[in-house]
């Protein structure tokens, strides 16, 4: 089994940021390899979608089940077709939030094994990288867009 774990403070309130994290439907918004999500109408656990993810020459299609799911807090999905997972878990920090996000597969098989031993841990790192900036920008797009459509200060 590999996997890659990471925390990182994301300077957004624990709601604005679990908007984000817990609605796969969201995903393409802020995760780079995401390119769309069908199939997900409510959010709950044992739910499955079908994300379509893009990598360096193609596309490629997955199914995903949400198999662990608090509100404001954590989800856990799996892949069914490749047995990798992700999952997220938040934590309040006075205003801000702290994001634990760890990804990685369970799979046993002498190929993954050997994948494991090369490749797959510098993957899952640039991966979760990826999606934790992602996070942040989409955050600040958030921030900008709500400052935005605030009136100035002068006319209150």
């Amino acid at each position: 089994m590999t996997s890659w774990r990471q925390q990182a403070l994301v300077e957004a309130p624990l709601e604005r940021v679990w908007e984000l994290v817990g609605d796969p439907n969201r995903y393409p918004e802020w995760a780079s390899d995401i390119v769309e999500v069908t199939g997900l109408p409510r959010i709950a656990q044992d739910a499955t979608f079908r994300q379509v993810t893009r990598t360096a020459n193609r596309t490629s299609a997955a199914t995903f089940k949400i198999e662990e799911l608090e509100n404001l807090r954590s989800i856990k999905m799996r892949c069914l077709d490749t047995n990798t997972y992700t999952r997220f878990v938040l934590t309040d920090a006075r205003g801000e939030t702290f994001v634990d996000v760890e990804t990685g597969t369970a799979s046993t098989s002498l190929r993954d094994r050997a994948l494991d031993a090369t490749k797959r841990r510098l993957f899952f790192r640039r991966l979760v990288n990826r999606m934790l900036d992602g996070l942040r920008e989409a955050v600040a797009r958030q921030r900008d867009s709500d400052a935005a459509r605030r009136p100035p200060e002068s006319s209150r």
